[in-house]
């Protein structure tokens, strides 16, 4: 178990030095203190060692803390009690003698990192006149702390905590936070450390005080704090690849763990869900948030409002596959604080969890769309990453090389580009080779190059290339490209221009354009009027093409009656179709044909449910989220982007509302 160790014995200034160095000579200089003989260390520990023991932990009950004093718990032999004595002599009795001895002591001891003549040092580096440093220490007024921070060898190997410059590093990245601990003024705060390495474990031993004599004062939640702060920077690395363990029964786990939240995540995004009780709190939260005024988000509603959105929550984390999937998380985020040795976090309902924050904003989200009655569009799910056909030979082909040479070159450089794995450099030459393709007139390459900016592939994102490169493939007559930079459009919200690249795609019966212009035209945006003839057009079209999700789309219309005539039996051919595909909106509509307004409630509900699986996706990793692991950054990049560009702040979980188009 990686273990860090922190404690923080302490020397009083004035008149007490005295008494303390007295005492601590008798620790040191009484009759058997270390009564030991190599061929007797097995033997169980003798009676002065075990009363001694005793005095020492009473005087000093930290020292419980030191990993000599659990192996002495577990086998209290001769050789355990002298090992757990010299251990608090070094870490506790020492400091409470005379300060210019401790200080010389802890950079000077045998195994100390030596820094040339001596191992001390300090945020400057190494202390440049040891005799200096102890006399500063030693005519100091105020109390002097000697903080001990403790690894295993086995977490310190592992961690990469033997070089000394590593140790450094931490306790300059985590000063800010040890000067907070002990409460004095980061601009007061002085200190010096040395690097002690022992068989079983490395240490530094570190002396602490302010220059202000008065300050500082060190509690127990300071000492969790410091420790909380260390931990975080030296598991950091560790903890962002917790699940790539090379301990094969952790791998064993992990793979279980992540095939069991993938397959509850898969069954809350395609399952079904009837639930009255939620039809009545989400028709009775419909009806407060039009009461309400001012944004309609969780952080800004009324009490008795944030209620309803929590019993929403609550009751639907009740749902087998939502509570099986917080128990997953819930469990995972405290088998991660048990392995830092960090005690688990209280578990609470859906609703009062942090992490899940984005679960109470959805819940208002779709209510509103109930509410406000507004036609929404099922496809979240939508897979519309097209890659166009590889293009064939061409009597105008100017290059030296094959068609066949060209698209093995392509291929390559497409795998490396979507290769996580591959060296950046190798990368970069992926983006050379394509574009000398495209220079030889292989112009399915400006598609990649455009995924490729997009998508922050090789190079950073850069929309601007992106949109440039979709554009010179769909110029060449690539449906897929046009329907890419169409896509491109619709996130920045240029709706004219997304419509012109739609258009485009749509004729080459590129059936996603088809349905994304359908839906563009259904609700228009700011420079594009609503065009219902011409959106029925376009979804039709998609539909008789195969699209599930304009199937689904066209019985609703019809089935409701919104935008087109009510046609009972158009709906149920559409729908069917749709259902057939696995469309599970659609068959909700079917079973609830009979029913518009409860299905209307109804389906707002079974979207909170599959809306649950998106939030549990962006959440699988983390634990992550607790040990500061994310979504993917380019996917999180991407979202941000999209978000900003439809007029959010780049921190606002608001859907981008209703006057225009879902993406």
């Amino acid at each position: 178990m990686a273990k860090l160790i922190f404690i923080s014995p302490y020397m009083k200034g004035g008149r007490d030095a005295a008494r303390l160095a007295h005492r601590t000579r008798y620790f040191a200089t009484r009759e058997g203190v270390q009564l030991l003989k190599d061929d007797n260390a097995h033997l169980p520990a003798t009676k002065k060692q075990q009363k001694y023991i005793q005095r020492l932990l009473r005087s000093f009950p930290e020292a419980k803390e030191l990993p000599e004093h659990e192996d002495y718990a577990n086998a209290p032999n001769r050789q355990t009690a002298f090992d757990l004595i010299e251990q608090i002599h070094e870490d506790f009795v020492e400091p409470m003698g005379s300060r210019e001895n401790y200080l010389d002591y802890v950079a000077n001891r045998p195994g100390v990192k030596s820094l040339g003549e001596h191992g001390l040092w300090n945020v400057d580096g190494k202390v440049v006149s040891l005799e200096n440093a102890i006399a500063e220490v030693a005519q100091h007024q105020g109390n002097v702390w000697t903080p001990i921070i403790s690894l295993s060898r086995e977490n310190a190997e592992r961690l990469g905590y033997t070089d000394l410059e590593n140790w450094q590093a931490l306790i300059n990245a985590s000063i800010t936070d040890i000067a907070k601990g002990y409460k004095i003024h980061p601009d007061h705060l002085r200190w010096y450390a040395a690097l002690h390495e022992k068989e079983r474990h490395l240490h530094v031993h570190m002396v602490i005080f302010s220059t202000d004599p008065k300050e500082g004062f060190l509690t127990k939640q300071g000492i969790r704090s410091i420790k909380s702060a260390l931990v975080n920077t030296i598991y950091r690395n560790d903890r962002l690849h917790i699940y790539e363990k090379k301990d094969h029964q952790r791998s064993i786990l992990q793979q279980e763990a992540e095939e069991q939240m993938a397959s509850l995540i898969g069954q809350m995004s395609t399952g079904t869900l009837q639930n009255g009780k939620l039809e009545l709190l989400v028709t009775a939260l419909a009806k407060r948030l039009q009461e309400v005024s001012g944004k309609k988000v969780y952080g800004y509603l009324p009490p008795r409002v944030k209620r309803i959105v929590d019993e929403i929550v609550d009751e639907l984390s009740k749902d087998e596959r939502v509570a099986a999937a917080y128990a997953l998380w819930q469990d995972l985020r405290e088998q991660l604080c048990i392995d830092y040795n960090q005690t688990p976090p209280q578990r609470v309902p859906l609703s009062q969890q942090k992490e899940f924050e984005t679960v109470r904003n959805m819940v208002i989200r779709e209510t509103l769309r109930l509410s406000e009655m507004n036609f929404t569009f099922e496809d979240d799910t939508m897979p519309d990453e097209l890659e166009p056909e590889e293009q064939p030979a061409s009597s105008t082909q100017s290059s030296a090389r094959t068609i066949y040479q060209q698209a093995h070159f392509y291929r390559r450089a497409k795998t490396v580009l979507n290769d996580a794995d591959v060296d950046p450099g190798e990368k970069a030459m992926a983006l050379v080779t394509l574009r000398r393709l495209w220079e030889e007139g292989y112009t399915i390459a400006a598609h990649q190059l455009g995924k490729a900016y997009r998508d922050g592939l090789g190079s950073p994102v850069d929309q601007v290339a992106s949109a440039e490169w979709f554009q010179k493939s769909a110029e060449a007559g690539n449906d897929c490209s046009a329907y890419a930079l169409g896509k491109l459009l619709l996130e920045q919200g240029k709706f004219s221009q997304a419509r012109i690249w739609l258009q485009k795609a749509a004729m080459q019966k590129n059936q996603y354009a088809q349905y994304r212009l359908g839906k563009l035209l259904l609700i228009g945006a700011d420079d594009v009027p609503k065009d219902v003839d011409a959106a029925i057009r376009h979804l039709k079209d998609s539909a008789a093409l195969g699209n599930q999700f304009a199937q689904y789309t066209l019985g609703k219309l019809y089935l409701l009656g919104q935008e087109v005539k009510a046609d009972q039996e158009e709906a149920l051919r559409y729908l069917s179709q749709a259902a057939a595909q696995g469309n599970t909106y659609a068959q909700y509509f079917i079973d609830h044909q009979n029913d518009f307004n409860g299905a209307s409630v109804g389906t707002t509900v079974l979207r909170m449910l599959h809306q649950m699986s998106r939030i549990f996706r962006e959440n699988a990793a983390q634990p992550a989220i607790y040990a500061g692991m994310q979504i993917d950054k380019k996917r999180r990049r991407r979202l941000q982007e999209k978000r900003m560009a439809m007029g959010h702040k780049a921190d606002d979980h608001e859907d981008s509302g209703l006057t225009q188009p879902s993406q």
